[in-house]
């Protein structure tokens, strides 16, 4: 068995592993970083990236490179049952707009490429196999491939980075508390140019339930994510016959750890947490978690720990809130819905602080 020793070794290349590794590298910090995928996916993504990530990763130099293809969202358009409720102007928070649409795939090769200028490059194809612990060190096994001499690796830290199904989460027994929402969700894509370009998304409700979001992630592309089967069929009957790019059944789960941290390891992201995708949080929460742990653990601050789990509950509470809200029957909550969003619309202030947010300035 081959051997090493690192400082810090993060399982997963997701947004949340990219943006702590990116962290600890750009900071002089020996970091290692490795996936079981084979190669990144770029389907079946997040389009939403809120102001406070942008400015997370402004040092970087990945905002800069960014920005100028992203689409501000500046628009905001609400149906139900078919009737226009709301077309809500987005307005600025702090002097820019709360949030750029942006394929979340596309954002990760953007802090992959940051990341390998400072040396360093997510090693695909490499497994976890085991995980035990000591007071002053973490002991982790990895393989990477069948057949293949396993390597032992004693770490400072261990950073669980891999996904709703973490292999670190369940070698450190946590549960993962929470319950699953009975929809079965779907999201897809297409290319088109009937996009109208005043608008940057779209939300259709309707009385039985069913929600669908439209956005517009690049351009000529729109995405929509429906809470029931069939995005693909939603989008070619409002776009014609559109070529679909990609369409993906999922479940969505409302879920975190009792706490991040257990001795040398911690997790982030959606080994984590997860939640429903409305508002469009697991993205910038995942980004956020990596960058804020990181620079924690530069600094010897071990109180992140409730920091972590304090903004893991409050994205929860409200994902899960709103999602009640845009999906309810009940006739009088969804007058109440309806009524909000109408008094937004005319409301810059009501629609700032809803928008603020979103945007991760809270």
């Amino acid at each position: 068995m081959n051997s090493r020793r690192d400082r810090i070794l993060v399982i997963g290349g997701g947004a949340s592993g990219l943006a702590f590794a990116l962290t600890c590298a750009a900071a002089g910090v020996n970091v290692r970083i490795v996936d079981k995928r084979p190669h990144r996916s770029l389907i079946g993504k997040a389009t939403g990236v809120a102001q406070g990530v942008w400015r997370q990763l402004q040092r970087f130099g990945v905002t800069a490179s960014v920005i100028p293809d992203a689409i501000p969202m500046r628009n905001f358009v609400f149906y139900d049952d078919g009737s226009l409720i709301a077309n809500v102007s987005v307005p600025a928070v702090d002097g820019s707009q709360p949030a750029h649409l942006y394929p979340q795939g596309q954002l990760e090769q953007h802090l992959e490429h940051a990341l390998h200028t400072y040396g360093v490059s997510v090693e695909y194809g490499t497994t976890l196999v085991s995980v035990a612990q000591s007071g002053v060190a973490a002991h982790v096994t990895l393989m990477k491939s069948e057949g293949s001499v396993p390597e032992l690796c004693e770490i400072d830290w261990l950073i669980g980075a891999d996904g709703a199904h973490s292999d670190v989460r369940r070698y450190l027994n946590l549960p993962f508390v929470g319950r699953d929402y009975p929809e079965q969700w779907s999201v897809a894509e297409i290319e088109t140019s009937e996009w109208p370009p005043e608008v940057q998304a779209q939300l259709l409700l309707h009385r039985n339930g069913t929600g669908l979001f439209l956005s517009q992630p690049s351009r000529g592309v729109v995405q929509g994510i429906l809470n029931a089967q069939g995005a693909a069929a939603e989008l070619k009957k409002r776009f014609g016959d559109a070529e679909v790019k990609y369409e993906r059944n999922f479940r969505v789960s409302l879920r975190r750890v009792p706490r991040p941290r257990i001795g040398r390891a911690w997790l982030i992201g959606d080994a984590a947490h997860v939640q429903s995708p409305v508002g469009g949080q697991g993205l910038n929460l995942a980004i956020w978690d990596g960058i804020t742990l990181a620079e924690a653990l530069l600094d010897n601050d071990l109180t992140v720990e409730e920091r972590l789990a304090a903004r893991a509950r409050k994205v929860l509470f409200f994902t899960d809130f709103d999602y009640r809200m845009l999906a309810t029957r009940v006739w009088l909550l969804r007058r109440l819905r309806n009524s909000y969003w109408r008094f937004a619309a005319g409301n810059p202030i009501v629609a700032k602080w809803f928008f603020k947010i979103i945007s991760g300035v809270w």
